[in-house]
C-alpha cells in the first residue's frame, strides 16, 4: 500500500467529505496499485477508471474498471481487492479452470462478475450509492473526468454535492509514505545509471541522437519510462536533443533527464566538457551554482519555507562568483508527478483552491520530497546545472541516492 491513509482521512474530515473519487492515473495508482492500460490506450477520457474511497471506516475503498482492464486489476500488486467492472461483460474461454494461475482466477472472477452499470457514469453513481455517500459532499478528481461525463454523474446523484477536488489529492500526496520514498529512491538510482551509461559514450564524433538512444535503452531495460531529455551541447536553455548534432572536442555539455519506474519520477542533471578539461569560465560558473544549491540543501529541514530555500540559493551563487545571478526557482517537489504541490520552490505565490493553503510558500514537513537545483544558462556559450533529490526528515533531510554532482570531463571513465 502506498497511500498516506491517516492524512487522507484527516483531510476528508477537515473538508467534510463523505468520500473521494480518484480518476487520474496517478491517483488511481496511489490509492489502489492499479495501473490501467486502457487509460493510456484511450486517452482524453475515452476510458474511465475510478477508485471510490469512503470516509466511513465501515465501507471499503473500491476499484471500478472497464472489463478490458480486468487482467491488470487481477495482479498481486493491486491491494484493493474489492473491484467491479462496468459495460458489457465478456465471456472468456476457459477449457480447464483447474489450470488457471491465481492472477487468471482473479481476472476471471472480475470479468464474469455482474457489471455495476452499463456506462462509467451510471456504474460510478451506483457504487457511490452502495457506499452510502450519495447524500454528502464528494471530492471528485475532476482532472480525469471529461465535462460531459462529470455532468452525467451529477445528474445520477441529485442529492450529492460533487466538488472538484484534484488538488485535494495533490495535497494528500505532498507528504510521502516510506514506501513512496523507497520507490523514489529506486527511480533516482535508475536515472543515475542510465545517464552515466550515456556519459560513458559522450565523446567527440558521437551524435546527440546516439546518446539519447543509450539513455532511453537503459531506462527501458529496467522497465521505466522516459519523460523528458534536455541536452544542451554548447547552447543555453532547456534544449531538446538535436538528432544530427555531432559532439565536438571542448563542447560545454549539460543534460537534464527525467524518467519514472513503478509510477514514481526521477529528475537529475549532469554537467561537463567533451574531450577536454573545462575552462576557467566553465569551472567558475559551475562552482558558483553548486555552492548556492548546497547552501540551500544545508537549510532544508522541517519548518523552512520555500522562499527561504530560494533566497539562500540566490545569495550563495552571487557570493561565489556570479554577482548578477538571477533565477525564478530553486527546484521543485517530486513524486507520482514530476512536479507536485507546491510545485516550484521559489518566491511566494498566491494559491486559490479550497483544498490548498493560500500560498505556495508552505513550510517543509517530514515526508516531503524535493529536487533542489539551479543552473546558469548562457545562450551561445552553454549551460551548467546542479541538482539533488532529497527527502525531508524529522530532524533535517536525507539524499535519496549518493550525490554524484561535479563537473565531469567526458567521456565518463
Amino acid at each position: 500500500m502506498l497511500y498516506n491513509k491517516e492524512r487522507l482521512l484527516a483531510l476528508m474530515d477537515k473538508h467534510d467529505l463523505a468520500g473521494v473519487v480518484a480518476a487520474t492515473p496517478e491517483n488511481i495508482y496511489y490509492l489502489s496499485g492499479h495501473a490501467s492500460w486502457s487509460q493510456n490506450g484511450y486517452r482524453y477520457g475515452g476510458s474511465q477508471v475510478y477508485v471510490v474511497f469512503p470516509r466511513d471506516p465501515a465501507q471499503s475503498p473500491t476499484l471500478l474498471i472497464p472489463s478490458g482492464d480486468a487482467a491488470y486489476a487481477g495482479l498481486e500488486e493491486v491491494w484493493l481487492k474489492e473491484a467491479y467492472i462496468y459495460g458489457r461483460p465478456r465471456k472468456p474461454v476457459v477449457p480447464d479452470p483447474n489450470k488457471l494461475r491465481k492472477e487468471e482466477k482473479r481476472t476471471l472472477e472480475l470479468t464474469e462478475s455482474e457489471p455495476k452499470g452499463a456506462t462509467p457514469e451510471k456504474a460510478l453513481a451506483q457504487l457511490i450509492k452502495d457506499k452510502g455517500m450519495d447524500r454528502g459532499r464528494i471530492g471528485m478528481d475532476h482532472f480525469g473526468i471529461p465535462l460531459t461525463i462529470y455532468e452525467k454523474i451529477k445528474s445520477n446523484l441529485p442529492q450529492a454535492t460533487l466538488v472538484p477536488a484534484s488538488m485535494f489529492f495533490r495535497y494528500v500526496r505532498m507528504i510521502k509514505t516510506p514506501g513512496e520514498i523507497q520507490r523514489l529512491r529506486e527511480s533516482a538510482a535508475l536515472n543515475e545509471r542510465a545517464i552515466n551509461a550515456m556519459l560513458r559514450a559522450a565523446k567527440p564524433g558521437v551524435k546527440e541522437s546516439e546518446l539519447a538512444g543509450i539513455y532511453k535503452g537503459e531506462v527501458a531495460k529496467a522497465g521505466g519510462q522516459v519523460y523528458w531529455m534536455h541536452m544542451n551541447i554548447s547552447r543555453g536553455g532547456n534544449s531538446p536533443v538535436i538528432k544530427d548534432n555531432v559532439l565536438q572536442k571542448g563542447d560545454i555539455f549539460r543534460v537534464d533527464m527525467g524518467c519514472s519506474i513503478n509510477g514514481y519520477h526521477a529528475d537529475v542533471c549532469k554537467s561537463g566538457c567533451v574531450g577536454a578539461e573545462p575552462t576557467d569560465e566553465h569551472r567558475k560558473r559551475y562552482n558558483a551554482i553548486q555552492a548556492g544549491v548546497l547552501k540551500s540543501v544545508e537549510k532544508l529541514k522541517p519548518g523552512v519555507l520555500n522562499q527561504e530555500l530560494f533566497e539562500t540559493m540566490i545569495a550563495g551563487v552571487r557570493a561565489n562568483g556570479i554577482p548578477d545571478y538571477s533565477n525564478f526557482f530553486v527546484g521543485h517537489t517530486i513524486g507520482l508527478e514530476a512536479r507536485e504541490f507546491p510545485f516550484i520552490l521559489g518566491p511566494a505565490e498566491e494559491v486559490d483552491d479550497p483544498f490548498l493553503p493560500s500560498t505556495s510558500n508552505v513550510p517543509m514537513e517530514p515526508g516531503m520530497t524535493v529536487n533542489l537545483e539551479a543552473s546558469s544558462q548562457v545562450m551561445g556559450w552553454g549551460s551548467v546545472q546542479v541538482e539533488y533529490t532529497l527527502a525531508v526528515t524529522n530532524d533535517g533531510h536525507e539524499y535519496l541516492i549518493q550525490p554524484d554532482q561535479k563537473l565531469f570531463m567526458l567521456p565518463l571513465q
